[in-house]
């Protein structure tokens, strides 16, 4: 009777593992493509579990790398979801017809600036880049931080400044963008090639040159503002500036990718998403969230300078922005960001051949 007893035990404990492993127990989730650092797509993935329940298998990656997936994905995309990318990957990809329209309640009161006419797409704040130093590297030179963008032209800069590349970083295409349009195409470019020749090097991510500075590698860094807050709080001795001609700034847009089988789980996190707990958590991580009177924890209550930006030129001119900046700067990619730069251009090099051949 007592080996009967352990046999049935033991066989109720082999069914439970078998139903467990083939997912009948198994918690709710999805698959998403994730644009923010690695550390705040985490952290985001946590808080989306704690408060729906749903656990959001993420895969981490720039923006470019995230829109070059879904047009060679399409039209079945190998996630249920994109939290975050950029204006131009949002209107594009709604006049592809990629992502499912959904008018979610929890964003009915939130500002239209913030969301699709037919609900493609929704933003999860703005997200800026800025202009950080290293106070030890500084102090030791006698140097202070430029208070204009212009000042980073000054000589004694000369391979002290870091910068993402726009063929591989979202963050980089806004960042040429805005001085584009701060100062006007022609002079833009005149302001670029200056700033060129104090730059080190330009990066493959839009962080990259945040932890740069902030191991003393370099003195200066334009980047993305979304880890500057962490690395602050985890000790680097990184000071951030808004330089009196303002900043540029995007949307960290989220959607719901079309062909998903999980509709119903993707709708509930957009509903959580546009919650005030949800903004209260973006802006604890220093973006400033789509829910006004929540105070960034980088920025404060006060909204940051802008530079006036025109998005929709910047989508419509895209190819020819990154084109231009290759011909002029590639020179100082890193090697990572050549590789990964021009993997991306044979793609689109391919996906552009195919579609050409296809209308013959």
């Amino acid at each position: 009777m007592k080996f009967r007893r352990i046999t049935i035990a033991a066989l109720a404990l082999i069914l439970t593992f078998g139903i467990a492993s083939s997912g009948l127990y198994a918690a709710d989730s999805i698959s998403a493509y994730l644009g923010f650092s690695r550390e705040v797509n985490e952290a985001l993935a946590q808080r989306i579990q704690e408060k729906t329940g749903i656990e959001v298998k993420n895969i981490t990656l720039p923006w470019g790398e995230i829109w070059a997936r879904l047009v060679s994905e399409a039209p079945r995309f190998n996630a249920d979801m994109v939290l975050s990318f950029g204006a131009a990957q949002a209107i594009d990809g709604t006049k592809k017809g990629y992502y499912v329209p959904y008018k979610s309640p929890t964003w009915e009161d939130i500002d239209a600036a913030f969301k699709s006419p037919d609900g493609s797409y929704y933003a999860l704040g703005t997200f800026s880049f800025l202009l950080i130093g290293n106070k030890v590297k500084l102090a030791e030179k006698g140097y202070g931080m430029p208070m204009s963008w212009k000042e980073l032209l000054d000589p004694k800069w000369k391979g002290q400044i870091v910068a993402p590349s726009p063929r591989t970083s979202g963050t980089a295409f806004m960042i040429n963008y805005s001085f584009l349009q701060l100062y006007g195409e022609k002079e833009g470019w005149k302001f670029l090639t200056a700033l060129d020749q104090n730059m080190a090097q330009y990066t493959k991510s839009g962080n990259a040159p945040t932890d740069l500075v902030g191991r003393g590698e370099y003195l200066l860094g334009i980047t993305a503002d979304e880890n500057v807050l962490k690395r602050i709080n985890d000790g680097y001795p990184i000071q951030w500036v808004i330089p009196a001609e303002g900043i540029g700034y995007e949307g960290n847009y989220c959607t719901i990718l079309k062909g998903t089988k999980k509709l119903d789980l993707c709708q509930k996190i957009m509903d959580y998403l546009g919650t005030e707990d949800a903004s209260e958590f973006l802006a604890s991580m220093g973006y400033i969230p789509p829910r006004p009177g929540i105070p960034s924890a980088l920025y404060g209550a006060a909204k940051p300078t802008f530079i006036n930006l025109d998005h929709g030129w910047a989508v419509a001119n895209r190819s020819k922005i990154i084109k231009t900046w290759k011909s002029k700067f590639m020179m100082k990619e890193t090697a990572k960001a050549k590789e990964v730069g021009d993997q991306k251009e044979a793609e689109e090099a391919a996906r552009d051949d195919a579609e050409a051949e296809a209308l013959r």
